[in-house]
């Protein structure tokens, strides 16, 4: 198994910011509250501390170090607040390296759209369909409109309702790769006037309450829709059928990358 050995630079003016050494001194200079204690417990002169240290402030727009004198505690050193934020964004960026691997053995996952890499690395939301596509169209006045989204598979197309506010939050355009949310529930099995698909059942798995239906498309693509077991019974649906199935514009949660 791949064990890559990720080491984060961060260079300003080509000079060096941060690296996971110096990323180590800071941890340990807000463990111990000494400069002197921090160096020493990374294993480092209290001079190639200081320097490194140094080196940091002049290169960032705020401190990183704030330091007390005298006192009735005896002064000390610690992080400021902007340091703080900084080692947990440095540990999120590491994390996120390391996770990035883990997607090299499914060979399902594109590696060319930072959206699709990012979903897989992080995303988790209860939404069981989650589909890819791009913007192919945006229909709108100053309040709201439809956007319709072509699905990854080049064959479908869905519209969903947006608001102005979202289109320019999101900066929606054509071609712009999205992320499109339906909950299990909201899938529709009848004929609605908008986003109708002709679908094959693949397989009904129920508790004798609750039913999940996996509904596949020509292309291939699955969607997944939760319905009573009475309205499956009630619709004779059987594996193996092919019917119709919709979903409401506004039923249809658009999301992307900014």
């Amino acid at each position: 198994m791949l064990s890559p050995e990720i080491l984060l630079t961060l260079n300003i003016n080509q000079q060096l910011f941060t690296d996971p050494r110096r990323i180590a001194l800071l941890k340990a200079i807000e463990l111990t509250g000494s400069l002197t204690q921090a160096a020493k417990k990374v294993g480092i002169s209290y001079k190639t501390a200081w320097d490194a240290i140094n080196e940091i402030n002049q290169l960032s727009p705020k401190p990183f170090l704030i330091t007390a004198t005298g006192g009735k505690n005896g002064g000390g050193t610690k992080l400021s607040a902007y340091a703080i934020r900084f080692i947990q964004l440095y540990d999120l960026l590491t994390q996120l390296q390391y996770n990035a691997f883990n997607i090299l053995n499914d060979d399902n996952i594109p590696l060319d759209d930072i959206l699709k890499i990012t979903a897989k690395l992080s995303l988790q939301t209860s939404a069981r369909n989650q589909i890819y596509g791009n913007v192919s169209s945006i229909e709108t006045n100053n309040i709201a409109g439809f956007v319709k989204v072509k699905l990854s598979d080049n064959q479908t197309e869905l519209k969903a309702y947006i608001t102005q506010q979202s289109i320019a939050r999101l900066k929606l355009n054509i071609d712009k790769t999205v992320l499109l949310l339906i909950k299990a529930p909201l899938i529709e099995l009848n004929d609605l006037n908008e986003n109708q698909m002709r679908v094959k059942v693949e397989k009904i798995v129920s508790d004798g309450q609750l039913s999940e239906i996996s509904f596949s498309l020509p292309s291939g693509m699955m969607l997944y829709a939760n319905k009573s077991t009475s309205e499956i019974n009630h619709l004779k649906l059987t594996e193996g059928q092919k019917t119709t199935i919709s979903i409401h514009p506004q039923n249809i949660i658009v999301a992307t990358l900014v």
